[in-house]
């Protein structure tokens, strides 16, 4: 949430009919259209900017300060972005970026002011799957970074090692690309910053959105969908005409090698050894950017990356041995 004077609000009658005639910024990486905003319990700052504030490039402030350029969703409150063509696709390591607007309270190394989001994916703007997130350690949610990148610096904003944001892989929901991004507000199912009740107050409340940005392009007339399976939306989710799926991953064809996230060593399997191999990684000197994962004393491969955030730290060591072969 950003921490400033109230501003004042409009129906959300008046927001979908904003959306609904946005001019498209199809061929750029951010994203082009709202399809939709449901906003929680005291929030909606930002909101009369429809759509226009949510697309294009993020407006970060930087590491102790958060920036007014959001909607803020409010308490359990969801917005769906829409990318035209190029839409996101799944290439190596980190797809797409989600900027909210955590901050460094006092100082860059302060505490980390989050307000968390469970962030889903879609190909037809019906049907989402879910990324995986842990509930414990706020891996793979949204909303837990700065955001660096801005239209008045020379930070890439599609660069996941300096941009900030918290990226995702979409090859953590089996789908080849995705044309729709949903970021709700946990809504106080998982702790953070924001529920304090100094910090829930109208139009402010719950987390905000900044930008979501891709890191992989593609046509996806040229890239293969697996068929998701409906599975059950996790407490705190907004209610949304939107249903949570988790899916079937595609079948390689005989030529294929999937890649195991977690399996270090390159056996199939998530052993100790691939524990092992994750805590030197994790010294080696190469910094917690993933893109630098094949840096350092220790060379390792994209699967490192176990929970998908584009940083190899503890968190990954915690989902390897979640996933740890029988």
């Amino acid at each position: 949430m950003p921490l400033h004077l109230p501003r004042a609000t409009v129906a959300a009658t008046l927001l979908l009919a904003c959306t609904a005639g946005a001019p498209a910024r199809a061929q750029d990486p951010f994203a082009d259209g709202v399809a939709g905003f449901a906003p929680g319990t005291n929030g909606e700052f930002g909101a009369e900017l429809l759509p226009d504030i949510v697309l294009g490039p993020p407006r970060g402030a930087g590491a102790i300060q958060g920036s007014f350029d959001v909607v803020a969703l409010g308490i359990g409150g969801s917005i769906v972005l829409r990318f035209d063509l190029p839409v996101i696709c799944d290439g190596p390591g980190a797809d797409f970026i989600v900027f909210e607007n955590a901050f460094h309270s006092g100082s860059p190394s302060g505490p980390l002011f989050t307000e968390y989001v469970y962030v889903a994916v879609s190909q037809d703007g019906a049907t989402f799957v879910e990324l995986p997130y842990d509930a414990e350690t706020g891996a793979g949610l949204a909303g837990q970074h700065p955001v660096y990148s801005s239209p008045d610096n020379d930070i890439s904003p599609i660069d996941p090692a300096v941009s900030g944001g918290d990226a995702f892989d979409l090859a953590a929901t089996g789908l080849a690309w995705a044309a729709y991004v949903r970021v709700t507000d946990v809504g106080g199912a998982i702790r953070d910053f924001g529920d304090l009740p100094q910090f829930s107050v109208a139009p402010n409340a719950g987390a905000d959105l900044d930008a979501i940005a891709a890191v992989h392009a593609c046509d996806p007339s040229t890239a293969a969908s697996p068929t998701p399976t409906a599975t059950a939306t996790p407490a705190g989710t907004a209610d949304t005409p939107t249903a949570t799926v988790t899916p079937e991953p595609a079948s390689p064809s005989p030529t294929e090698t999937v890649a195991v996230i977690g399996d270090l060593t390159g056996d199939g399997l998530v052993t100790g050894a691939d524990a092992d191999w994750l805590v030197a990684e994790l010294f080696d000197g190469d910094g917690d950017a993933a893109s630098a994962v094949g840096g350092g004393a220790i060379a390792s491969p994209a699967t490192a990356d176990t929970n998908g955030d584009a940083r190899i730290t503890a968190a990954d060591l915690i989902r390897l041995m979640e996933h740890r072969s029988e």
